[in-house]
């Protein structure tokens, strides 16, 4: 049990808010896909490490970035209005640009290899029932697989995003439910 603390991650997965549109030369993008409505449209990636989706309603813009060892990503300061690591449960709630709600909580989890492995086979059958977004990443020399899923429901004024970012590596699971919204009456 030991090992496990000193497996950790080094970075950790954080939790990164911005105001802008971040370009995608930043990220290895596995798959994406964009969703318009009448209130708002979302950009949705996942990527190698986790997620981004950035959210336009009118002329305001939000970015979720969740990813891993968010120092390597190269990713600046410009238009970053929160960073927070997701160690443990979390819950986080603001408006933004006076007309976006944006509320989210994270559960990351270090699992024994047997319950991981448990894990991702749930997750794995799933995403296949539901058909959704997912990526693997396979292991290399270099590095240690990981899996990453989005199950997103596109509302009227509102995107509900559900996540799970497993990490091979050290049998870390990541676990999100979000809620970005287009305020009514702003």
């Amino acid at each position: 049990m030991s090992n496990r603390t000193k497996q950790r991650r080094s970075g950790g997965v954080s939790l990164l808010l911005y105001q802008r549109t971040l370009h995608p030369e930043l990220f290895n993008i596995l798959r994406s896909d964009r969703v318009s409505r009448r209130a708002y449209e979302a950009d949705i990636w996942l990527v190698d490490g986790g997620h981004v989706i950035t959210f336009a309603a009118g002329q305001n813009l939000l970015s979720e970035v969740i990813v891993s060892n968010p120092d390597k990503a190269g990713l600046t300061d410009r238009g970053l209005v929160q960073s927070i690591p997701c160690r443990g449960e979390r819950y986080h709630e603001m408006e933004s640009g006076g007309n976006i709600k944006y509320m989210i909580s994270t559960q990351e989890e270090q699992l024994t290899e047997t319950l991981y492995e448990a894990t991702r086979q749930e997750i794995i059958s799933y995403a296949t029932k539901r058909e959704l977004m997912t990526a693997e990443v396979l292991p290399t020399a270099d590095a240690a697989g990981s899996l990453h899923v989005l199950d997103i429901e596109c509302r009227s004024h509102e995107l509900l995003v559900q996540s799970f970012h497993l990490f091979n590596e050290n049998q870390l699971v990541m676990k999100t439910q979000g809620i970005i919204e287009v305020m009514k009456n702003s």
